[in-house]
């Protein structure tokens, strides 16, 4: 006999409520319209393509599932969070800044911020600086702290990157929090012209190869690779 009043049963059916509200409320959202920065530097030049021909309608994307929208809305409020910590510590944020446009408003980003001076007493990076902030779990914070921002994530560095190199600043302080420990990861990136210039490369090649009808190459020949594995457009990519 079925226990309908057990504590799992009941879990599940609460659960499943609220995945179908935060699934109801993701269709509501309108779409941004414009190829995310936060994406650019992504490894696969194909899956910034098949992200820019979702955009238009012309591929269909499976999305994510509403754990997955859980964890991104857990990256929002760690973020809040960690700017009033460095507020309080004495890092002084710009009120605004400008968003980033470019390729005929086909591109585009929202920074996290721009710091713009620290009081009291001298400030321990130099300023002004771009501030990107990240939650992470246990396992891809310390990855992050043991290999550096650019070999744990190019999507993150390229991130970066653009950001800096449109908004003219010459370094990044990004914050790290780890979702499982409370622990804060504060790294130094430099703007590297170089590795601007590769990710407006990217971009162009993706707006060129759509316009033509061309599909860029995958990162790798193999379906098990791990990037592919967890692509929401992996169906249609290796049909």
């Amino acid at each position: 006999m079925i226990d309908l009043n057990s504590k799992t049963m009941l879990s599940d059916r609460i659960n499943f409520l609220i995945d179908e509200a935060i699934a109801a409320a993701r269709t509501k959202d309108v779409p941004r319209g414009y190829l995310g920065a936060s994406i650019a530097g992504h490894a696969c030049d194909r899956y910034v393509q098949y992200q820019w021909l979702a955009i238009q309608q012309e591929i269909p994307s499976e999305g994510f599932p509403p754990r997955t929208l859980r964890i991104f809305d857990r990256g929002n409020v760690y973020e809040d969070r960690a700017r009033r910590w460095l507020q309080g510590a004495g890092f002084l944020f710009a009120p605004n800044h400008p968003d980033i446009k470019d390729f005929d408003g086909k591109f585009g980003g929202h920074v996290d911020g721009i710091i713009a001076g620290f009081f009291p007493g001298i400030s321990p990076i130099a300023l002004p600086a771009l501030w990107e902030c990240k939650c992470l779990g246990a396992k891809g914070w310390k990855a992050l702290e043991k290999d550096g921002l650019k070999k744990y994530s190019s999507t993150y560095f390229g991130q970066v990157q653009t950001y800096m190199g449109y908004l003219g600043l010459p370094r990044c302080l990004f914050t790290a929090v780890n979702a499982d420990t409370m622990e804060l990861l504060h790294l130094p990136i430099d703007f590297t012209d170089t590795e601007f210039g590769l990710v407006k490369s990217k971009v162009s090649r993706v707006f060129t190869a759509t316009k033509l009808g061309e599909l860029l190459p995958r990162c790798t020949t193999d379906p098990a690779f791990y990037i592919c594995v967890y692509c929401p457009f992996r169906k249609p990519c290796w049909a």
